[in-house]
């Protein structure tokens, strides 16, 4: 079913740029391109989506143990800081997994097997010291957004551990919705996907830290339009993805009683969706990051669709 709805949307997007000749549509097609060569992708290569689901663990683990045991700190100060140290650990595994999923794409463009095994051991070795600094970065703007969705919350008492409120806040069912929240997670997403935008200058350039993140903003400047489509069409993947909890989540906010089996069921399913998303937007966002490798190559002449979009299946080593 995604397959087809992916090849009529890119009928729409091919028709879109035959009838228009303004720049911003060839860019948005650019875009497009990279989002469907990345949903695409996953079909055949499925070992990708391993480092991110294992991250998922880790997310979901530290998200539940602030609802259930959340300490009482005296000292806002502390309290802070304790927020900012969960934080860490949310981003240092992101980027992690990411950067494994990265050293295998850079083997696929390498002409070398592709080896879960040993992408874990050069994430480790090489990339670790660096992802510290990019996720210490990440974490301070991660820790303003949740300090300002704070203030969208409303107060209540801390509630027993149960799958059913498990499922319910990691899907976000039990938080009420407010512009000002969708407004925070778009933000949030677009912080994500700069930082994601600098992992590969770390896994592929041998960046350090500071210089990754130049490089990003560097290449979202260059090509903003391909970029934020990309950002759109993950924005819009996650919604469609979503879409099927939403009969449980009105029948919960009924009060309607459902099995435990159900809520175990959303959990699962919220695993895979986060797993996907992310898995979307750091290989739309490390397509792109190729593209402009191979378009900087061929002399920076023109834009960034004058040059063939990378393929991961060709004999084309793009990194090699």
């Amino acid at each position: 079913m995604l397959i087809k709805l992916l090849g009529v949307l890119d009928i729409f997007i091919r028709l879109a740029g035959i009838f228009s000749s303004m720049s911003i549509f060839h860019r948005a097609h650019d875009g497009w391109s990279v989002f469907k060569e990345s949903a695409f992708f996953i079909f055949k290569k499925p070992i990708f989506l391993v480092p991110i689901l294992f991250s998922w663990f880790i997310v979901a683990s530290v998200i539940l143990y602030n609802r259930y045991y959340f300490p009482a700190f005296q000292s806002f100060g502390f309290a802070v800081l304790y927020v900012y140290f969960l934080i860490i650990i949310m981003a240092f595994s992101i980027c992690m997994s990411n950067i494994v999923m990265l050293e295998m794409m850079q083997q696929m463009e390498s002409g070398k097997k592709v080896s879960l095994g040993r992408a874990l051991g050069e994430a480790c070795g090489y990339d670790l010291i660096k992802v510290i600094p990019i996720a210490l970065i990440w974490g301070v703007v991660w820790l303003i957004i949740v300090i300002l969705r704070s203030f969208t919350r409303r107060n209540e008492n801390k509630p027993e551990p149960s799958v059913e409120d498990a499922a319910q806040t990691l899907s976000g069912m039990n938080t009420p919705f407010s512009f000002a929240r969708l407004g925070l997670s778009m933000l949030e997403k677009l912080v994500r996907m700069v930082v994601f935008m600098a992992l590969p200058a770390v896994a592929w350039e041998n960046k350090g830290p500071f210089a990754a993140y130049k490089r990003s903003f560097h290449i979202i400047r260059t090509h903003p339009v391909q970029f934020l489509t990309s950002y759109s069409l993950t924005f819009a993947a996650g919604i469609v993805m979503a879409l099927p909890l939403l009969p449980i989540s009105i029948l919960s906010k009924m009060k309607v009683p459902l099995p435990p089996i159900v809520w175990v069921v959303v959990l699962i399913y919220v695993g895979i969706i986060w797993t996907l998303e992310i898995y979307l937007e750091q290989m739309s966002v490390g397509m792109l990051y190729l593209w402009h490798l191979k378009w900087e190559k061929k002399g920076r002449k023109g834009d960034l669709s004058s040059v063939k979009m990378p393929d991961l299946f060709d004999n084309v080593h793009e990194l090699k």
